[in-house]
């Protein structure tokens, strides 16, 4: 802005810093001799007849708005102090990065488990002798998954500075809490190849050597989608934040029996107890909209609704 010690009009200063004028030069005409729209008008119509057109600048760029630092923190008498662990402080900077590079969307659809408790119930023993451990229902919605990001490959993708770099593999990852202390996210490689009885294997293997450090640098980097288990320490619903360089990350929540509408013989309708939870998602608003993240969240509720899971084992 100039620096003129002249009284001028909020119009007449942006011309002329517009056209980078010397408010000196211009013959102001109004009341007082102020400088009007009409005398910048005037000065630049005789610049241009005289050969000289003024240098239009382009316009300033508004400010950046100036991130607010947070309050000085000090512990006093009443308090003690925690030191940040480093996978602690990893794990912040990588979530406010994220926050800032993604416009984060929420989605949320509501599940009925029975169909998939049908299945666990039917194996249970004999799945535990054999395997070793319990068949919890994260194998089940991590296999739905792989078929939602199948139709909607959208999903399963990496947003670059011009293109969506979508992933025709599909590595899932895990998050494992750490007794508190933080979070890893072992990676399932290739999940479209493997069956519900192989996944569930991956992700008790991955988890058992997650919490006992017994994972590889290769075994918790990359990954093109992730499932955050909050469901197993009784959430309700939760929303995650994006694992860069992903575009989506999905939640399960705490299925819990409640009361719903099934449908009876005839047409009728009545009132069962099943196994209901929520599957929540944050997305990628600069990757697909609304609607596509809606359907791939149908298109895993169906999955686990109504396919025979049987079959897979």
């Amino acid at each position: 802005a100039t620096s003129a010690p002249l009284l001028l009009s909020p119009v007449v200063r942006r011309l002329i810093n517009e056209h980078r004028l010397d408010p000196a030069t211009i013959a102001g005409t109004g009341p007082g001799g102020r400088i009007t729209r009409d005398d910048v008008n005037n000065h630049i119509d005789r610049l241009t007849s005289a050969g000289a057109p003024p240098a239009a600048a382009s316009a300033p760029a508004p400010p950046a708005a100036p991130v607010p630092a947070a309050p000085p923190v000090s512990a006093g008498e009443r308090d003690s102090t925690v030191g940040l662990s480093k996978i602690r402080k990893l794990t912040g900077s990588h979530m406010i990065m994220s926050k800032a590079v993604s416009p984060h969307a929420f989605s949320v659809v509501e599940v009925d488990f029975a169909n998939v408790d049908a299945t666990r119930s039917a194996v249970k023993t004999e799945w535990k002798k054999s395997e070793g451990f319990g068949l919890t229902y994260l194998p089940f919605i991590t296999r739905a998954i792989v078929e939602g990001l199948a139709e909607f490959p959208h999903l399963n993708a990496s947003v670059a500075e011009n293109d969506l770099v979508v992933h025709h593999f599909v590595d899932i990852g895990i998050a494992v809490d750490m007794d508190y202390e933080g979070l890893l996210v072992p990676v399932i490689r290739n999940a479209e190849t493997k069956r519900l009885r192989a996944i569930a294997r991956e992700i008790n293997d991955l988890a058992t050597r997650a919490r006992t450090k017994k994972l590889g640098p290769d075994e918790i980097s990359g990954g093109t989608f992730t499932v955050s288990n909050n469901g197993s320490a009784g959430s309700v619903l939760t929303m995650p934040i994006i694992n860069q360089p992903q575009v989506a990350i999905l939640s399960t929540d705490a299925i819990v029996r409640k009361p719903v509408v099934v449908g009876l013989p005839g047409g009728l309708e009545g009132i069962a107890i099943h196994p209901v939870g929520n599957l929540a998602m944050s997305w990628d608003h600069r990757a697909f909209d609304g609607a596509y993240a809606a359907g791939f969240l149908v298109k895993v509720k169906q999955e686990l609704e109504q396919r025979d899971w049987s079959s897979e084992l």
